[in-house]
């Protein structure tokens, strides 16, 4: 295997990794058992991500299946050289990262049943991007599943209108910093430059607002990077077509969602036949106006099914943050009861059974629940309150609720549980990569693979203290002695010691919010 000596644009500028859950090979097997296929299960399959960077997306998922195969490679050495020392502080022996060109990627690698490539395919040249649908060919398993990410048109054409101008005052300058700070500016100046009842202007204003906010590194990588280019859906899907992949579907079931669109919308894309699924979602996409895709392959000889079965709930695991907006209900009446989810979102519900199971699903999360394990506890829950059983149709109308729950995105549902603790216990564990990763940020990974953010250092230092070794009152202790350390450092001639109720009561407080966070293991 050789590698360029040449350092890349990564090696110089660091682009920060993070876990990306729409990857997870649980998401996938879930979408492609939804489709009709029999993919590997994810605590039992091989695991392959094209510009891994430092693992930051990798490593949480080889915690999680210990007894599945991760390989990352990156054309960057210095971003592996990063990622295998997080690698080496965690002893994880599943997973390997490897500084290789895409490229150089050959049969020795082996059939991998999930092939991942997040953010490469628009900024990578076109003989790479004809070797990654190469690779998803001739390394994935029959069965098997490949993601690939781009940004994609219509949206893209408005974000180029921006980035051309960034690209042209920035043109002679190299060095990060400088570029991204005149990015900003030439952006800046042209917001406020342009005119206010102009569609051109809002365009301004609008991206201006956007790159004011991105990371300098992202973007520095995305959208100052010459070469990048965006793509239609169909023109991805052809390129798949070629190499013999076929359109499995977006990575967001709930772009499937046509509810939030008029009857006429819907009805013009309802007409698309099976055999034009991917056509269907490029005319959504117009629609939309998006600008990135999360697009799935398989094999073109794999048979797929499209139509969904309204109980098509009842096979996997449910989960849905919905949580009562007041503590003052009623289950055994039909008032409206009102329900948020953690993105932000409203549901409002009067049956009964549907009251009691939404509360059952937040009073899980972020563990999961099956259909038969939610009906169960939601009946026990109305028998309790003096409701009564629910009937036949009671049921029915909770399984055709969770159908359109999970169509719109309100409720997620996994082929597999994922390994996350509703409660805590008496000696918290929670994830040893989340520990690792709170000893240098906030931002840390949780056991859904999502990215959380703690609420300050204190909470990162005693996140690193739930190693499973010690119960409530060590945690106290050794909490205590921490701050009275600390206090003293500060101050020799203190001796003050820490509140322990205080002490207590914020433990308990930090540990019902990383058990809520998904930061807990069972």
């Amino acid at each position: 295997m050789t590698i360029s000596a040449s350092p890349t644009l990564y090696d110089d500028v660091f682009y920060p990794g993070r876990a990306y859950e729409h990857t997870h090979p649980n998401r996938l097997a879930t979408l492609a058992s939804l489709y009709g296929m029999s993919p590997p299960p994810a605590e039992h399959c091989r695991v392959l991500e094209l510009g891994c960077g430092v693992g930051g997306n990798l490593l949480p998922l080889a915690f999680q299946y210990p007894e599945s195969e991760f390989v990352g490679i990156d054309l960057s050495g210095v971003t592996i050289e990063r990622g295998q020392r997080n690698l080496a502080g965690l002893g994880l022996t599943n997973i390997k990262l490897l500084h290789c060109d895409i490229l150089e990627v050959d049969p020795s690698f082996g059939q991998f049943d999930y092939i991942v490539a997040h953010g490469v395919y628009s900024w990578v040249p076109a003989s790479v991007r004809h070797k990654m649908m190469a690779i998803f060919k001739a390394h994935l398993s029959h069965q098997g599943v490949a993601y690939v990410s781009y940004n994609a048109h219509p949206f893209s054409h408005v974000r180029n209108l921006a980035r051309d101008m960034m690209l042209f005052h920035t043109r002679h300058l190299s060095e990060m910093q400088q570029k991204v700070a005149q990015a900003r500016a030439i952006m800046k100046f042209l917001s406020e430059g342009s005119k206010a009842d102009t569609v051109h202007g809002a365009i301004m204003r609008e991206q201006y607002t956007r790159v004011a906010k991105m990371m300098d590194e992202v973007l520095f990588h995305d959208d100052l990077n010459e070469s990048a280019e965006a793509f239609l859906l169909h023109q991805v899907v052809e390129a798949a077509e070629q190499h013999g992949l076929q359109y499995l579907s977006d990575a967001e079931f709930s772009r499937r969602n046509l509810a939030g669109y008029s009857e006429e919308v819907r009805a013009a894309l309802q007409r698309f036949p099976d055999d034009e699924f991917a056509a269907r979602d490029q005319y959504q996409d117009f629609i939309d106006g998006f600008g990135f895709r999360r697009t799935l392959l398989c094999h073109d000889d794999v048979r797929l099914r499209r139509t969904l079965d309204m109980n098509f709930a009842s096979r996997f695991y449910l989960l849905a943050s919905t949580d009562p907006v007041t503590t003052e209900f009623c289950l055994t009446d039909h008032s409206d009861m009102e329900f948020k989810t953690q993105e932000g979102s409203s549901l409002r519900v009067s049956h009964p059974l549907l009251k009691s199971a939404y509360l059952c699903l937040g009073r899980a999360w972020p563990s999961t629940l099956t259909l038969d394990q939610l009906v169960e506890e939601a009946g026990r829950q109305l028998e309790i309150a003096h409701a009564g059983l629910p009937s036949t149709q009671d049921v029915q109308l909770l399984v055709e609720a969770m159908f359109v729950l999970a169509c719109s995105g309100e409720v997620n549902f996994f082929l597999s549980r994922p390994n996350v603790a509703r409660i805590v216990s008496d000696r918290p564990l929670a994830s040893p990569v989340a520990r690792r990763q709170s000893e240098s940020e906030t931002m840390v990974t949780n056991m859904l693979h999502q990215t959380v953010r703690l609420e300050d250092q204190r909470g990162c230092e005693i996140l690193q203290l739930l190693d499973g070794s010690r119960g409530f009152d060590e945690l106290v202790d050794l909490i205590c002695r921490d701050c009275a350390r600390l206090e003293h450092n500060d101050d020799p001639q203190q001796t003050l010691q820490p509140d322990r109720e205080a002490v207590s009561r914020r433990l308990h407080q930090f540990l019902q919010t990383a058990a809520k966070l998904g930061l807990l293991i069972r």
